[in-house]
């Protein structure tokens, strides 16, 4: 890539007109050369006058007493038509060249266009290099058979050009040697004397003339582009490294400030060089010619090897967050970056803009001007974003939203402004709001608001701006405190039941059943029983569907289906199934088993030695003393646990009953025979595997928000969420059985 403009940008075609046609300025030159030969001949004799002579310029046959005048006017004309031809514009849609006076329109219909496209071609990607449409799946392939298309045509072209005299495709290398021949022979029979034009340019200082030799001046990059010999220029550079004051142009007839690059090419010794970098003062950075970004340098090695090394050739825009990236990790990215935020897409352009600026930006100020450009609807891409900015010569036109920090009264933007959830939402920055949490904590007082009582709750402590390890210091301390704020209080606390973690909260309402997610581990839990969280059924009946399934598991679903097989033999698919499934549910069944046995001696300890909280009905054990107790704690205070916190006599607590019948033979009852059994149809109830409404028995996952299987698919179905379970690391998964069709179901 040379320019802004790559491989991959769609241009038209170079006319014979075209302002900026290789070459141009050349023949133009000697052209005019020419001209001034033929104007200054001679031996131009009045015998000659009836002679006709062929233009180099229309090819039209022109007397030769009047040639130098014809082709003065030529020249004149085709500088007036190159002129008009400039007057043109890109659009933004199909790339071709449009007149400014039809540009608007232009640009409507191949929006309109664009627009019809778009809907008749869903499924499909337009090429970036020759707008076709192509399916999606063959994009990547398709971009790739015309990258190699597209660098075989332009090295082709780049290799010849054609002569404006002759107007043959001539190699690049002979270029040249050959318009200078073609020149000659066209003007052959005047044979004009040589003639030097020599050059006026003056120093900008002290107006003596300088050639435009390196050696001799210096052009400085000014608007003016004002021109120093090297004695002037060293003497003004002096000037400005003694008071170590940022170099300009010209003290008082320019003010175009140098930076670090402009300092660079300076025709200099490098101890001045160096010197008078120390004083740039500007932050501007210079443009690469390749990659046509802005690239920060310590020295002019540094920005040397990048444009050497600078190869943007086959990179393509991603179409989500607008980077540029090579075809072949284009794929890979798009789709990690198409299941990305949006805001996270953002953050992808506003890095990758950054550097590359022309002045230096902040990100917010990147972020407000790409939000200006969309409700505009300007173009969302690195180049375009960059060039706009660069434009405005380092001053940005937008005013950033700002807010007052409540204790120390700074000015800042939004982004570093942390409003707390409190009821008047104070506001602080980060700093002020550190200072706070670590000043409470010297003080060993609760985390709160830095201007009010509000506690912290520990999703505020995360936004801290921290390191993790300090967060996490913060983070303890708040938890700590919490839980000690609770000790010896009636408040109703639900603790972790985790037995490593320490997390502890306030529950509003102790007798609410919800479910409970830990911050600190993950764990997550039912607040009422400290199990596995259970949907749709109360803490009573957990025992009994977890006893039922496990048994379903084991032994009755073999039972059934064969009873069902023999009943119909439409369902020996079923057998059939089930059989060749055996093995496969043998881990599954030895988990259940296990989760079984322990549930089973936890329920029989906790009839023999428990009784339930008269006030939210948790299980609460005795363990000496006197009879008064407290639910979630110790009478006289210790040992905390979740409970409500309210008082109660243990002897008058209702006993605990466990809900396990302790044997298959009990829960086999439960599934009727399938000659008893009529078929049950579940209204408006479908299977999440077949999506067919459910008939016969309902397999219902407690431990998940919806998950539903009918009889067919349950066994195949239930084994893979009991895999999926086991990657995660979790605790199997109970299924209710339900045979009979329910109006509503427990939330």
């Amino acid at each position: 890539m040379t320019s802004k403009s790559s491989t991959l940008s769609k241009k038209s075609d170079t006319k014979k007109y075209c302002p900026n046609y290789p070459g141009r300025e050349l023949i133009i030159d000697k052209l005019v050369k020419l001209s001034i030969k033929i104007y200054e001949h001679p031996s131009v004799s009045v015998s000659n006058a009836s002679k006709a002579k062929e233009c180099i310029i229309c090819s039209e046959m022109i007397a030769e007493n009047v040639y130098a005048n014809h082709v003065d006017r030529c020249i004149s004309n085709s500088s007036i038509r190159s002129k008009q031809l400039t007057k043109t514009k890109e659009c933004v849609i199909c790339s071709e060249m449009i007149a400014e006076n039809i540009y608007a329109n232009h640009v409507n219909r191949c929006t309109s266009y664009l627009s019809m496209r778009s809907k008749n071609l869903k499924g499909t990607k337009e090429c970036i290099i020759c707008s076709k449409m192509i399916p999606e799946d063959d994009h990547a392939h398709h971009i790739n058979k015309c990258l190699a298309q597209s660098s075989m045509k332009q090295t082709k072209q780049k290799t010849t050009k054609e002569c404006i005299i002759c107007f043959q495709e001539i190699a690049e290398s002979d270029y040249a040697a050959h318009v200078d021949a073609c020149i000659s022979r066209s003007s052959s029979s005047t044979k004009p004397k040589p003639i030097s034009r020599k050059s006026e340019v003056s120093c900008f200082t002290c107006s003596s003339p300088v050639s435009s030799s390196k050696t001799s001046s210096h052009t400085v990059p000014c608007r003016s582009h004002h021109i120093y010999c090297l004695k002037c220029l060293e003497n003004s550079m002096n000037e400005y490294i003694q008071p170590n004051t940022a170099p300009v142009c010209h003290s008082t007839l320019c003010d175009y400030e140098f930076s670090r690059y402009d300092v660079a090419c300076i025709p200099l010794e490098a101890d001045t060089i160096k010197r008078l970098s120390n004083c740039v003062k500007i932050t501007r950075r210079p443009q690469c010619p390749i990659c046509s970004f802005y690239i920060d340098f310590n020295t002019m090695d540094d920005f040397q090897k990048h444009v050497a090394s600078c190869n943007l050739e086959n990179f393509i825009p991603c179409e989500y967050c607008h980077c540029p990236y090579n075809v072949h990790r284009l794929n890979d990215h798009s789709q990690q970056c198409r299941s990305a935020p949006r805001s996270q897409q953002l953050q992808a352009l506003i890095d990758f803009i950054l550097p590359r600026t022309k002045y230096l930006a902040t990100a917010q100020q990147i972020r407000v001007f790409i939000a200006h450009r969309k409700k505009t609807r300007a173009a969302i891409e690195p180049h375009a974003i960059i060039d706009a900015l660069a434009e405005l010569d380092g001053a940005f036109p937008f005013d950033i939203p700002t807010l007052d920090c409540g204790i120390c009264m700074e000015t800042c933007i939004y982004d570093d402004i942390f409003v707390f959830g409190c009821e008047e939402n104070h506001k602080l920055c980060y700093v002020c709001f550190e200072n706070s949490c670590a000043s409470k904590m010297n003080n060993n007082e609760t985390l709160t608001c830095g201007m009010c009582n509000y506690q912290l709750q520990e999703g505020e402590i995360k936004q801290l701006r921290v390191p993790a390890d300090r967060k996490r210091q913060y983070l303890d301390y708040q938890i700590q405190k919490t839980f000690s704020a609770y000790v010896g209080g009636s408040q109703g606390i639900i603790r972790c039941p985790n037995g490593s973690c320490k997390w502890v909260a306030e529950a509003s309402n102790p007798n609410d059943r919800f479910q409970v997610k830990c911050p600190m581990c993950g764990y997550e839990f039912c607040s009422l029983c400290n199990r596995q969280y259970h949907f749709r059924t109360t803490c009573q009946q957990i025992p009994e569907i977890t006893e039922r399934w496990f048994f379903w598991c084991d032994t009755e679903r073999g039972r059934y289906w064969q009873a069902r097989a023999q009943q119909d033999a439409q369902f020996r698919t079923q057998l059939d199934d089930y059989e060749r499934q055996k093995a496969a549910n043998i881990q599954r069944n030895q988990e259940l088993a296990e989760r079984y046995n322990e549930l089973l001696a936890d329920e029989q300890y906790k009839s023999a030695n428990c009784r339930l909280c008269p006030h939210c009905q948790r299980v609460v054990q005795h363990l000496g003393g006197c009879d008064l107790m407290v639910c979630g704690q110790n009478y006289h205070g210790g040992d905390e646990q979740s409970g409500c916190g309210k008082g109660f006599r243990f002897s008058q607590a209702l006993p605990y009953v466990s809900a396990t019948n302790g044997g298959p033979q009990q829960v086999s009852n439960h599934v009727p025979e399938p000659e008893q059994q009529k078929l049950v149809v579940h209204h408006d109830i479908q299977c999440d595997t077949c999506h067919d409404q459910v008939q016969g028995i309902r397999f219902d996952c407690v431990h998940c928000a919806s998950l539903i299987f009918c009889e067919k698919c349950e066994q195949r179905s239930t084994l893979e969420h009991s895999n999926e379970i086991r990657n995660q690391k979790k605790q199997q998964h109970v299924f209710q059985l339900i045979t009979q069709s329910l109006n509503q179901n427990d939330s």
